[in-house]
């Protein structure tokens, strides 16, 4: 985990430095605008041989707030939804359900210089909320246990956005929280 969050780190300051180098700004997302995602994360941390768990659904909304030097502030926020299983036996089984809620604040950069394209890294910090079913071994017999915990949530991420039309892109972003891999749709207002 700490060897995945310095490469995001890393990944993160070199796409700020050469936006910082280049001197230009973002042309596919400019102060103003507000974007709604619609994504699908992939590779959350393991639960496990044998857990089998759909991919993590997320919802999120930014808004460019100010323009910088060397590109586009946005603010913005997230949640998602995440849940897991593992059948032990036909009697036995054990369930991961977390939900995520999160702001995100992220620096859009034209790094590659492609008119309809939107790159940019950022950071979210937020809650994770975690419930685990499971079976205890109790007096001589298996009793089902649901454990409820928060967790913090410290992510980095970064991204890109390639507008098929003037409101409508597919999105990339690799990050920790929902997934390494997120994958979706966003919608320009």
């Amino acid at each position: 985990m700490k060897k995945l969050t310095k490469f995001f780190v890393a990944v993160a300051v070199i796409v700020l430095l050469a936006a910082a180098q280049s001197n230009v700004k973002a042309q596919a997302f400019q102060n103003g605008d507000m974007v709604a995602n619609l994504g699908a994360g992939f590779g959350w941390y393991s639960y496990g041989y044998g857990a089998t768990s759909f991919p993590a659904i997320s919802v999120s909304l930014e808004k460019g707030v100010k323009e910088l030097d060397f590109g586009i502030l946005s603010v913005g926020g997230i949640v998602g939804f995440k849940k897991a299983s593992y059948a032990w036996s036909s009697q036995y089984d054990y369930s991961w359900t977390d939900i995520v809620a999160a702001a995100r604040g992220a620096v859009h950069v034209d790094v590659l210089k492609i008119e309809k394209l939107d790159t940019y890294a950022g950071a979210a910090l937020g809650l994770r909320f975690e419930t685990y079913n499971y079976y205890d071994y109790v007096n001589f017999n298996y009793k089902k246990v649901k454990k409820s915990t928060v967790h913090p949530l410290f992510a980095f991420y970064v991204g890109g956005r390639y507008f098929f039309t003037e409101n409508l892109a597919g999105f990339g972003e690799l990050g920790y929280g929902l997934g390494y891999l997120t994958l979706g749709l966003s919608y320009k207002f």
